[in-house]
Parts: structure tokens; C-alpha cells; sequence
């Protein structure tokens, strides 16, 4: 049983003794022991069950996180009369109960960090793992896997013991191959062990999104720069432009340099009216 739930239990009561073609005035009584809680009735009646047929029932027992490790005997009974018999028979049949603690992990707030970077660049991904359980989860372990992911040392972060509700914040970084740009999902998954049965480990997992976007050139307008290229050469074409308007210069911009900066973008760059010639 789990301790902290309401436990099904299921009793199955077949008639197989080929001596009793049938049995009849079935009680069926259900006793469970002290410091575990059983609803409803604990006792059923049947008229009559054939051979070869059975009944069955099911009820909850609650199981309190006191209990923890902690196993208790009950015991099902049965009285019945066959035919011709004058007394009835009965059978009583030991059950055990085992109480067992549960982890429950569950990953919540996973964000990417910036939310979108560059084939070969990187990103943080972080979040918070709980343990909703009743019972500490050890050896706990966050890892970020993915096609587009190169795998690193820093995509993985190892937190330890887990508390049951107490959330532990988590941060990896992850290096992204040189694949297309383009949207892209992250998966983000933990796991745990509970020390009293390691041989199987809990697993939670989720998923982080994440766009690769092309890089930008850092100088925009180097290209159209020329040989003088970048700031330095539109400031030479401004000053330029200048010449022509003040001056009276029917150059086209003549010192060989491709840029030419119409009227319309100087204005607009500057935002200051210029009296035409």
C-alpha cells in the first residue's frame, strides 16, 4: 500500500472443491488491523456460489504516512454450509499489508535563456525540480538532450537528495551544433532513485523550446562601404552631399566610391529640413 492514498484492495472468492457442487449462506468477513483504515461495510453475503464460479470484491483502505515501512497482518473469513451439511465450515485465510513511501517528480517553470541563439552558439536552460512525494529521492539528476545539443558535461547537473516538497532549482548549459536556423525542441529529463529499492529509478521529463536564427553581421553597412567601408565611409558621402548643396558641386560623388546617399535618406537619416539649391 502507499502510504497517504486510499488503497484499492480486491478479494476474489472461488468455489474449485469439486466435493461442494455448490455452497451456500456465503459470509465473507474482511478484518484489517489497527492503524489502517478500511471504508465501508467488511462484511458480504451470498445465498449460493456454484462450483467453477467466484465473487468478488473490492474496497479502500487508507494507509497513513505513519505507517511508513511498516507491515500488518489481517485476515479474511469465511463461513458457508454445503449441501446436507447441518454445521456451517469455515475458513480463515492471513493476509499481509506492506506500507510503502512514494516519489513523485515533477518538473515545472523550464525556460530557455535567451530564448533564441545562433547555430554553434549556447543557451541556459533552467527550472525547478519537486518531489511531491513522501519520501526523499536520492542521487537525483537533471540532463538536457538533443539532436541539435553537443553533448557536454554542462548539459547535465547532478543535485543530489530531493526532500519531498521542497522544489530545487537547477541550471544547465547547452552548446548547439551547427545545424539549420530554424524552431527546435529541448528535452529536459530527471531522475532519482529511492535508497530502499534502487533498482528502479524515477523518471520525469519536459521539453524546452528553442529558434536558431542566422547571425547578423556586426556592420551592416560594410558592403556598401566601398574601400572607405563601415561609419567612416557614410560620413565622407554625407559630408559630400553637403558640398553639393552648399557649394554648388555637380559631382556625383566622383572620388570613385559606390555609395551614393540620395537626398531623401540624408534627410530622413537626420531629420533636419535642407533647403534645396
Amino acid at each position: 500500500m502507499t502510504a497517504g492514498f486510499n488503497n484499492n484492495v480486491t478479494v476474489t472468492v472461488a468455489n474449485t472443491y469439486y466435493n461442494y457442487p455448490a455452497i451456500y449462506d456465503v459470509d465473507l468477513a474482511v478484518t484489517m488491523p489497527s492503524g489502517l483504515t478500511m471504508y465501508g461495510d467488511s462484511h458480504w453475503h451470498y445465498d449460493t456460489i456454484q462450483l467453477g464460479q467466484s465473487v468478488t470484491i473490492n474496497f479502500q483502505v487508507y494507509a497513513p504516512t505513519a505507517a511508513i515501512g511498516t507491515t500488518y497482518q489481517g485476515s479474511i473469513t469465511l463461513t458457508y454450509k454445503a449441501l446436507g451439511d447441518t454445521s456451517y465450515t469455515q475458513e480463515v485465510h492471513s493476509v499481509s499489508f506492506s506500507v510503502y513511501a512514494y516519489i513523485n517528480l515533477i518538473l515545472y517553470g523550464v525556460q530557455v535563456t535567451p530564448s533564441f541563439s545562433t547555430p554553434g552558439g549556447n543557451a541556459t536552460i533552467s527550472g525547478n525540480l519537486l518531489n511531491a512525494g513522501n519520501l526523499a529521492a536520492y542521487d537525483a539528476n537533471v540532463t538536457a538532450t538533443s539532436d541539435i545539443v553537443v553533448p557536454s558535461a554542462l548539459s547535465s547537473t547532478f543535485l543530489g537528495e530531493i526532500d519531498p516538497n521542497i522544489p530545487r532549482p537547477f541550471s544547465v548549459l547547452v552548446v548547439f551544433n551547427n545545424v539549420a536556423p530554424g524552431n527546435y525542441s529541448i528535452q529536459i529529463k530527471a531522475s532519482a532513485i529511492d535508497n530502499g529499492r534502487p533498482g528502479v529509478p524515477y523518471v520525469v521529463q519536459a521539453t524546452a523550446a528553442i529558434q536558431l536564427r542566422r547571425q547578423q553581421s556586426a556592420f551592416p553597412n560594410q558592403a556598401r562601404g566601398g574601400a572607405t567601408g563601415g561609419v567612416l565611409g557614410t560620413l565622407i558621402e554625407i559630408l559630400r552631399y553637403l558640398e553639393g548643396i552648399f557649394f554648388g558641386s555637380t559631382s556625383n560623388f566622383s572620388f570613385g566610391h559606390p555609395f551614393i546617399l540620395s537626398r531623401v535618406d540624408f534627410e530622413s537619416s537626420i531629420s533636419v529640413p535642407i533647403r534645396s539649391p
